[in-house]
């Protein structure tokens, strides 16, 4: 994380947006380039000033669906035929193109909603999505869902916890599942902060 935040800080407010965007892109892509601490990173950015944090949580959603979208596109469009390069199976392997297809027989495309808090599963169950022709409004639901949890969660957790950074970083990559608790934290903050606005100030 401390070579991304250095490079972001290096930049214009307005090539932050346009680098955050990219990097997200390239993760829905399956490059191991971890999401979450983008996400965190951006969320960070805008408790150090240097971004609003509403615009950044768009530019951020919108990049997320993006990458998504592409890694589903690209399994729709040239369907299994994908699956005999190389060079995807490297990221795919048929081990896990087996386990990705039973999850699909199993839950059908409920899948692509907990794909998203699945790190090392997310662009296979995407790319199935594709070859599996499951509708694109189907998936743009599902994924739009889970997204409307995970990066609101990260983004502002890390915007009002920016001064324990390295303990919201710590905690959100010790499990998959933990970014669930995350967005439940970040209800409460949220929660917390517009109930103090609101309260009447005493005169």
């Amino acid at each position: 994380m401390d070579w991304l935040l250095a490079h972001l800080t290096s930049l214009p407010p307005s090539a932050v947006y346009e680098t955050l965007a990219g990097v997200l892109l390239l993760c829905g892509l399956g490059l191991p380039i971890p999401e979450d601490v983008s996400l965190i990173s951006a969320g960070y950015l805008a408790h150090l000033g240097i971004v609003n944090p509403h615009k950044v949580f768009a530019v951020c959603f919108l990049a997320v669906l993006g990458g998504d979208g592409i890694a589903f596109a690209l399994g729709r469009l040239f369907g299994s035929r994908l699956l005999d390069i190389r060079l995807v199976q490297r990221f795919f392997r048929p081990r896990k193109q087996i386990r990705v297809r039973a999850y699909f027989r199993k839950f059908g495309s409920k899948v692509i909603f907990v794909a998203r808090f699945l790190p090392g599963l997310r662009f296979s169950i995407f790319l199935s999505a594709g070859t599996l022709r499951v509708r694109p409004s189907v998936f743009v639901t599902y994924d739009a869902m889970a997204a409307l949890v995970s990066v609101p969660a990260l983004v502002y957790l890390a915007w009002g916890f920016g001064e324990h950074i390295d303990h919201v970083v710590s905690w959100v990559r010790r499990s998959e599942y933990g970014i669930l608790f995350v967005f439940l934290l970040a209800v409460v903050w949220i929660a917390v902060k517009m109930m103090r606005k609101r309260r009447p100030k005493k005169a």
